[in-house]
């Protein structure tokens, strides 16, 4: 699925600079961020986990089940991240199912990583 279509001319995007965290490990969120523009790094505990490209999502465990953020994200360059809060995910999830099966991809995907990094 290429977010970068359903995303490419959203007015919301944030901008962030290299070094700039767009959310700390612990923190609570009400948003996921489509990146859709530069890498982020995603870091658990000061560690690296691995560099979210353009096009992917990060922060969408939070959003999900409500809980504290597992990782922190932080601009590894100049990048601009789309916000997605509650109302809009379940919007895009019903639009289309295409979606949905992205976010659970990338899930799975984010806890294969995290068992190969303990």
């Amino acid at each position: 699925m290429d977010l970068l279509k359903l995303f490419h001319n959203d007015t919301d995007t944030k901008r962030f600079n290299p070094g700039e965290v767009i959310f700390e490990q612990g923190s609570y969120g009400e948003e996921m961020y489509v990146i859709v523009e530069g890498q982020v790094d995603i870091t658990v505990n000061d560690r690296w986990i691995y560099t979210a490209e353009l096009g992917e999502i990060c922060g969408i465990m939070a959003l999900i089940d409500d809980k504290a953020r597992s990782a922190t994200a932080i601009a590894k360059n100049t990048c601009s991240v789309v916000p997605v809060n509650q109302k809009r995910f379940q919007f895009l999830v019903q639009q289309n199912p295409y979606f949905a099966i992205y976010v659970m991809r990338l899930l799975a995907d984010w806890l294969r990583r995290m068992d190969a990094k303990i």
